[in-house]
């Protein structure tokens, strides 16, 4: 079986919401610890206090270099300076947990990892219902001209095909596919998990000190840390 590796990114640098990624930490390690099938969880940081925090769960530091520590760099990026750097092998399944996604299910995860495991998946990400659908999106440009990013003259919403976006609630992959990869970790490899309505109503994504309060009021959470 593969070696399967946890990875949590977790920049000290943050807009809007400073260091939120050290209240949200403990959220997602309560969650990881719940598995038991992670050989390794490794923290990508340049943030000190993250380190601290790692500490008590025997996670795995990655020094987040500083070329590597602003927002304008891609996923995709970070992980390729991990691999490089580190004694894993080309079969290696890493795992992304970023600390903005709040819900998670167990179930969920092991339907992923019984696509890499069982079903040979190199590839593996969740998908939601697109919120706007492709065919009914415009560009403006400088001219004051209105065009349709996609070319149509359908009206009816149930003649429009299922559209679909990522999201990376779910997602994982098998190392030596990630040079065929974008940078949002999807390729054509990639085995899509359509997540039901129900799921896809509790995710959330913590941008702002707001997001998270609506969050922990919903779900009961009290004190700095969830």
């Amino acid at each position: 079986m593969p070696k399967h590796v946890a990875f949590i990114p977790a920049r000290k640098g943050s807009k809007g919401f400073k260091f939120k990624n050290r209240t949200l930490f403990t959220h997602t390690a309560n969650f990881i610890s719940q598995i038991d099938w992670f050989d390794e969880v490794v923290v990508s940081t340049d943030d000190p206090v993250i380190e601290e925090l790692a500490l008590p769960y025997g996670y795995s530091v990655h020094t987040r270099p500083k070329s590597l520590a602003s927002d304008e760099v891609s996923i995709k990026a970070v992980f390729s300076d991990y691999l490089t750097s580190s004694d894993n092998n080309a079969n290696t399944v890493m795992w992304l947990f970023y600390l903005t996604v709040l819900y998670r299910s167990l179930d969920d995860f092991l339907d992923g990892k019984k696509l890499i495991d069982v079903d040979k998946a190199k590839s593996v990400c969740s998908f939601i219902k697109a919120k706007t659908h492709p065919y009914d999106t415009w560009s403006y440009k400088k001219n004051n001209t209105l065009t349709k990013y996609i070319d149509n003259d359908v009206y009816r919403r149930q003649d429009k095909p299922d559209a679909w976006e990522h999201y990376h609630y779910v997602c994982c992959f098998v190392s030596d596919e990630l040079n065929r990869l974008n940078s949002e970790l999807i390729g054509q490899s990639t085995v899509p998990i359509f997540l039901d309505d129900e799921t896809s109503g509790k995710l959330v994504e913590v941008d702002t000190e707001r997001d998270l309060d609506d969050w922990c009021r919903q779900h009961k959470y009290k004190g700095a840390n969830i």
